[in-house]
């Protein structure tokens, strides 16, 4: 549905990182093949994570029935993003080119407002 740099709060504090590479799927599309993830919350919505490394997974965004794989996780080059949101939150600038918005994106339902960087 959507890959995209995510600065709010709770991915930065989840993290320890400025901003997270998100890939949005609808949760039903997005199968564990593999072992079962233990999860946790931070803020807002639960995260999951592998039980054995460590390694952080996906965000489930229960109210939207999405699911948010970590982009670094994915096949070098699968990873394509559009835009940055929740910017206001941002660190410092990041100049790159796409669209940052200021909260959610458009496409998810918020104002097509973009930070002036």
């Amino acid at each position: 549905m959507a890959q995209f740099f995510c600065h709010c709060d709770d991915c930065q504090a989840a993290h320890g990182a400025a901003y997270v590479p998100e890939s949005v799927y609808r949760a039903d599309e997005v199968r564990i093949l593999k072992g079962e993830p233990a999860s946790w919350a931070l803020e807002r919505n639960p995260r999951f994570f592998c039980q054995d490394c460590g390694t952080r997974l996906f965000i489930e965004v229960t109210a939207l029935g999405l699911r948010g794989v970590n982009g670094y996780l994915l096949p070098v080059g699968a990873f394509r993003p559009r835009y940055h949101m929740q910017c206001r939150f941002a660190l410092q600038p990041v100049r790159d080119g796409l669209p940052h918005y200021r909260a959610i994106a458009p496409q998810f339902g918020g104002p097509d407002v973009c930070v002036d960087w």
